[in-house]
């Protein structure tokens, strides 16, 4: 069988790809302006999908940051999908522990708490309404997070 050149490019672009999107968050940690990083990356990938990627990770970071300061990381968990730039991007939350592990007053003001944390740092979930809410996180649902409206 001859060697596919393909396979080891292919490999050598997802490498690279990677080391791109991690340069880009380094960057934007270090605070280096969104616009700025787009500009430099001119050319791998379209503005846009640099910009909404770079908001998708400082979304997922500052509620993260919001449930660790709440003390609401032990039973919620925030992650981001289309990593490496791969879209759709979106910022969800979902419960790390089982709602039977709970206590009850733990249990039923927890939707609440999260509501309550994640708004300290400008986020909101999809859905608002708190019952609506509890019902998706203890059926073991995901649900949305997006900025604040300002």
């Amino acid at each position: 069988m001859p060697h596919l050149h393909t396979r080891a490019a292919v490999e050598e672009y997802l490498r690279v790809r990677e080391d791109l999107f991690l340069a880009m968050r380094t960057d934007r940690s270090n605070g280096v302006e969104a616009h700025e990083i787009a500009r430099t990356a001119a050319g791998t990938y379209t503005r846009p999908v640099i910009m909404a990627y770079l908001s998708c990770v400082e979304l997922r970071d500052d509620a993260r940051a919001a449930l660790r300061r709440a003390g609401l990381d032990h039973c919620a968990g925030v992650r981001s999908t289309g990593a490496g730039g791969r879209a759709p991007r979106a910022v969800l939350l979902a419960l790390t522990r089982e709602p039977a592990e709970l206590a009850d007053t733990e249990r039923s003001a927890l939707p609440e708490r999260l509501v309550h944390a994640l708004a300290q740092a400008d986020i909101r979930t999809r859905p608002a309404d708190g019952s609506a809410l509890a019902r998706l996180l203890y059926a073991g649902e995901e649900v949305h997070l997006h900025r604040a409206e300002r």
